[in-house]
């Protein structure tokens, strides 16, 4: 200790600021997490030095270690910080949840990623070499490498080059499930099974390795009859090296290493790399701006407005009629009124899918005793709309209706007495009483509701799937699609099943809308709390 230091320094450190200390606090929690990080990526590393198979969670237990550790110095130096500790784990899953997928999603929107470019290895691009010099290969067919997916080609692209082959040798004896063979195979070499001659049989047949010791060769099953012990062939494991394709010239390959001479490479496949596109994708959504942006966004501001003006409606009107207290048994009738919202609205989507299906649905068959027409209510494009604005209602009333009757339980009786008494009519009541004391009330509900209805992507999914398609529309932007179901239908279900970077780009854009959506929200609500002043 040095004992010349001032005695503050060894006490211990405060800061006296609310503002500086909360900067300071949340500064030392993310140091910690990112000593704790780099301590458990470094011990992982480590363990595989010595055992390449060990698991990966490793990493998290040295991670921990790490952080209670760093955590412990910090708060024997900084003994303010132990309150802020309990904010650890929510920043934990602040980064987890939010800050990662936002960041992933940010990135991804600037990329090709997608099915057929996933950064996974695809076996299924697998093509035979028919010769190689040094650095370059001649493939069988260029047209099995699947080059036209990927964005640029299979130039800078990763491939997987497989060699295989036999080791000739003789057995020196042959007991039962036991082969002594001369010469032995090499000992670095992987041996999967032996083909022997079968000479009863007259066939050359491959049978399965248990083991290898030396010259010793164990099968996992006897061969039937005898065998020529002269002629056996050792079939060794398929061996890979990887090398990144530098350019293509019809079928010929150029690598960025030239290849060993032994093994003899006998097969090529390569992997499903992605790379970034910049505003790619952005353009593409511009570019269908006239068959998917437009009629999904427009359709969706039209959805999300609808309902909300559906829900006041009926909402507002059997809340009066329920509040009306010369009403018998409204009670009773708030009850069961309130049931559509009680019920999961999974259950209650999938009923309803039911009850409007065109052939068997509960709705045209009752139409269909009355002689009256029926309706394709899923299948065509204005019904399916119809229909999905009818559910959502359904679904959504009781909550505006809830609201609206706490809200018409605290407007004064003495209101209604004096406009009685100046001859008002039940018209004049509402529009000149209620109405006006509602609208605070339920105008920031109207506004959650709008947010909700907007991104209400259970109902389009569970009850017509997006559908049904439309003239001039595309496959994953359709009639009933809003913005979040289209994002979901290029993610997921194009280009080779995903399509992340288009989905994505998608997602910020749905982003930046309900963010202008919202700020309105916040204008409207600022003005209506500036009216009640």
């Amino acid at each position: 200790m040095d004992l010349s230091r001032p005695a503050s320094d060894f006490l211990p450190r405060t800061i006296k600021h609310p503002t500086v200390k909360l900067w300071a606090s949340l500064g030392l929690l993310l140091l910690a997490l990112g000593v704790a990080t780099v301590g458990g990526l470094a011990g992982l590393w480590f363990v595989w030095q010595f055992s390449p198979a060990a698991p990966a969670f490793l990493g998290l237990a040295f991670g921990v270690i790490v952080l209670v550790t760093v955590l412990a110095v910090i708060a024997r130096r900084y003994q303010w910080i132990m309150p802020w500790y309990y904010l650890l784990p929510a920043i934990l899953f602040l980064l987890t949840f939010t800050v990662m997928p936002i960041g992933l999603t940010v990135y991804l929107a600037f990329t090709d990623y997608a099915g057929a470019r996933n950064n996974q290895f695809n076996p299924t691009t697998e093509t035979a070499i028919v010769s190689s010099d040094g650095a370059q290969i001649e493939v069988a067919d260029i047209r099995s490498l699947k080059c036209a997916v990927l964005h640029r080609g299979c130039e800078g692209v990763r491939a997987r080059l497989y060699a295989s082959g036999e080791f000739a040798t003789q057995a020196i004896s042959f007991a039962g499930t036991t082969l002594i063979v001369d010469p032995a195979p090499p000992p670095d070499s992987t041996i999967t099974s032996v083909r022997l001659e079968l000479i009863d049989i007259g066939i050359r047949a491959g049978f399965p390795v248990a083991f290898v010791e030396g010259d010793r060769i164990e099968l996992i099953n006897a061969p039937p009859g005898a065998v020529d012990l002269s002629d056996i062939s050792l079939v060794f494991a398929r061996v890979h090296l990887e090398r990144r394709i530098l350019s293509v010239d019809g079928n010929v390959l150029t690598l960025d290493a030239p290849l060993p001479e032994e093994p003899s490479y006998t097969s090529i496949a390569r992997y499903n790399d992605f790379s970034v596109i910049g505003l790619a994708n952005f353009r593409t959504i511009l570019a269908q701006a006239s068959r998917a942006l437009g009629p999904v966004f427009a359709w969706n501001i039209t959805f999300a407005s609808v309902t909300v003006a559906l829900n006041i409606a009926v909402g507002v009107l059997l809340a009066v009629l329920l509040n009306d207290p010369r009403l018998r048994f409204r009670n009773l009738y708030r009850t069961l009124l309130i049931i559509p919202w009680a019920l999961p609205a999974i259950i209650t989507i999938q009923m309803w899918q039911g009850l409007l299906n065109s052939n068997f649905g509960a709705i045209n068959r009752v139409l269909a005793l009355f002689d009256l027409p029926v309706f394709d209510w899923l299948g065509d494009p204005m019904m399916a709309r119809g229909a999905v604005l009818l559910v959502n209602l359904w679904l959504s009333f009781p909550f505006m209706m809830t609201a609206a009757l706490g809200a018409l339980s605290a407007i004064p009786s003495e209101l209604y007495e004096a406009a009685e008494i100046d001859g008002a009519s039940a018209w004049q009541n509402f529009w000149g009483v209620t109405a006006p004391l509602l609208r605070s009330a339920l105008v920031p509900i109207a506004l959650t509701s709008f947010a909700l209805s907007f991104n209400n992507f259970s109902l389009i999914f569970l009850l017509t799937g997006g559908g049904p398609a439309y003239p001039g529309g595309t496959s994953t932007a359709r009639a009933t699609d809003i913005l979040i179901s289209w994002a979901y239908n290029e993610a997921f279900q194009s280009q080779g099943g995903f399509a992340y970077g288009l989905g994505s780009a998608i997602s910020i854009l749905i982003f930046v809308i309900t963010l202008a959506i919202s700020l309105v929200n916040f204008r409207v609500a600022g003005a209506l709390k500036d009216d009640q002043r």
